[in-house]
């Protein structure tokens, strides 16, 4: 699903998998109960990025093998804090219940689209026949609809948020791990050509403006200057 797979060239394992231990070890350190050790999965995109899956599993782009050693190390820093952090066993839950949730959240719009359409009708019936004291009679089914909708945006947002929340978190960890200034430099290759998102668009966001990370980890001391 995430579109990670098993890394079979001999020349990849052997560019990435020695960073990865070089990174996990220090982790090692610092939280002893990280786990055994890593996974190393390759997905055969051009951007260079990766992510963690699970609860040992780290996937890098085919276009991370393009960046410098040191680079490399800050992005897989940031990947190996979200399992320290144990931000991935959120999404295991979530990923593990995303069918009961989607299936019990259709469930509910249809129900309340059901009576949106049914108080409508009802409404427009009564407003014919007893004008507007009898229109008001719908109103409760309405209330009711708009109350579902409503939740249902909010426990989206507030997914968005965490999500956001936890990167910094995770930035913060590759700092503390001394990966600080390279993580900077890989945030300043792979993200700060992106256009500047709407608010809107930011809300619903599961990462922060990668301006704004970099911004934060200036302030933990990290002495990188682009302009």
């Amino acid at each position: 699903m995430a579109g990670a797979r098993r890394m079979t060239r001999a020349d990849m394992k052997v560019r990435m998998r020695p960073l990865l231990e070089i990174v996990y070890k220090k982790a090692m350190k610092k939280t002893p109960g990280l786990g055994n050790q890593l996974r190393l999965k390759v997905s055969y995109a051009l951007e260079p990025n990766a992510y963690a899956i699970g609860r040992r599993t780290i996937c890098v782009t085919e276009g991370l093998f393009n960046l410098p050693d040191d680079v490399v190390q800050g992005v897989l820093a940031h990947e190996v804090a979200h399992l320290a952090l144990k931000h991935t066993h959120i999404q295991l839950l979530v990923g593990g219940g995303n069918f009961i949730m989607s299936f019990l959240i259709l469930i509910m719009r249809l129900i309340y689209t059901l009576i949106g359409i049914i108080t409508l009708g009802s409404a427009y019936t009564e407003f014919r026949k007893n004008g507007l004291n009898g229109c008001l009679t719908a109103l409760p089914g309405l209330f009711i609809a708009g109350i579902v909708w409503l939740w249902t945006k909010f426990c989206m947002l507030f997914l968005m948020w965490s999500s956001r929340e936890n990167e910094y978190d995770a930035d913060k960890y590759a700092y503390e791990l001394g990966y600080g200034y390279v993580l900077v430099k890989a945030l300043d290759v792979i993200g700060t050509s992106e256009p500047q998102e709407s608010f809107f668009k930011a809300l619903y966001s599961t990462h922060p403006n990668t301006h704004d990370r970099i911004g934060r980890l200036q302030q933990m001391g990290v002495q990188y200057y682009r302009y």
